[in-house]
């Protein structure tokens, strides 16, 4: 393993090979993305960038070579990750460490955590809300597991539409201030472009015992956070200089250990942010088996993938009344996967809608969420939906 300090310089580098012309000097960049080289010459971290970005280089040629990288430095490069052995690691030499991922809602929170364990934690739309409840993510490297809680979007006290949204919102603080870590996502294109006051006090919140749904215990700490500015790709290159300035006032309201800047949809400045979480594992048992990527079974997976394909291709608030139902999800003798799942609607006007013209919205539906479970289980999977009117 690379020490500390080298993996910090190199997820400043990998951030400024990922959005580059954010800022224009590279000392700057290691300035803003570790915290703990801020007292560094720029002389200094010139040297520095340089001599990583030869290192880089040098792994680059390796691997062109056919020669396997530093896992260390393969990861933060982006590249895949060679297989790995999973085998048993004795209870005593398990790393652990757990995460909540909060913030607004269309933060890009489930998007962040599909992509961190590479499978479908959670569904994902463009409409708000889709989350509903509260989703376990792993991933497992070596002898450590960060396990990551997605929340549905929080907003403050002032934003909740009903009982039930402040019940979901004060759930998610509440599993979030459970957890060793926080990750505090943060919508940067939007943030830049139209500032929502939410955020300021959603960090506000974030910082007592009260905002997070522990009491009022005073001697309760929350746990340390990291902030993750997000859809970093959306924002237009001419205002990138402005990103590391808002970084600066969002951590004037909460004290945050990083700053991450990333795109979950594409993927850049997810390696540093995986190395970030990896190192902060301690010794504890893991949540759940190496190699599993969530604590859900297929049947729960399934439903997941349906309500994705519904909010997609549904307008308005009818996915929201929708209902998903495993009626059976057996395996068959081929290797195949059979599932049969009812989807409930609330009246029987919403019937034409989900079921179509001669069935060609739920048949499109049904066969894009087939689709994407063999794609993650590698296995054909013969999925049929029923639509009906819920009693």
């Amino acid at each position: 393993m690379l020490p500390l300090a080298a993996l910090q310089r190199l997820r400043a580098l990998g951030a400024l090979r990922a959005l580059q012309g954010t800022r224009p000097a590279a000392g700057q960049w290691d300035r803003g993305f570790s915290t703990s080289s801020s007292s560094d010459s720029d002389d200094e971290l010139g040297a520095g960038v340089a001599a990583l970005q030869a290192e880089l280089r040098a792994a680059a040629e390796a691997l062109e070579a056919g020669e396997a990288a530093a896992p260390d430095l393969q990861q933060l490069l982006g590249l895949p990750l060679p297989d790995q052995d999973f085998q048993d690691v004795p209870a005593e030499r398990q790393r652990l460490v757990q995460a909540g991922v909060v913030g607004a809602p269309n933060a890009g929170k489930s998007t962040l955590v599909n992509a961190l364990v590479n499978a479908k934690v959670s569904a994902v739309s463009p409409k708000t809300n889709t989350t509903e409840v509260t989703r376990l993510g792993a991933f497992t490297y070596g002898d450590a597991q960060v396990v990551l809680y997605d929340t549905p979007g929080v907003v403050d006290k002032q934003h909740y539409r009903n009982p039930a949204h402040q019940r979901r919102v004060r759930g998610a603080w509440a599993v979030a201030g459970d957890c060793d870590l926080l990750l505090f996502l943060v919508d940067a294109a939007r943030e830049l472009q139209r500032p929502d006051p939410r955020i300021h006090r959603l960090l506000g919140e974030s910082c007592t015992a009260a905002g997070l749904g522990m009491g009022d215990d005073a001697d309760w700490q929350p746990p340390p956070a990291v902030l993750v500015l997000n859809k970093c790709d959306a924002v237009p290159r001419p205002q990138r200089s402005q990103l590391l300035p808002l970084s600066d006032r969002l951590r004037e309201l909460r004290q945050f250990e990083d700053v991450f800047f990333i795109s979950a949809k594409d993927g850049r400045g997810l390696p540093e942010l995986r190395q970030f979480l990896l190192e902060r594992a301690t010794p504890g048992e893991w949540t759940l088996e190496a190699g599993q990527a969530t604590d859900r079974g297929e049947d729960e997976q399934a439903v997941e993938v349906v309500r994705e394909k519904l909010f997609r291709r549904l307008y308005a608030e009818l996915p929201y009344s929708v209902q998903l139902r495993v009626t059976s999800c057996l395996p068959a003798d081929d290797g195949s996967v059979r599932i049969d799942m009812d989807v409930l609607v609330p009246r029987k006007s919403s019937l034409s809608v989900v079921v179509g013209s001669g069935g060609s919205q739920i048949h499109a539906i049904s066969d894009a969420a087939a689709r994407e479970l063999e794609e993650m289980w590698g296995h054909p999977v013969h999925l049929t939906l029923r639509a009906k009117v819920a009693k």
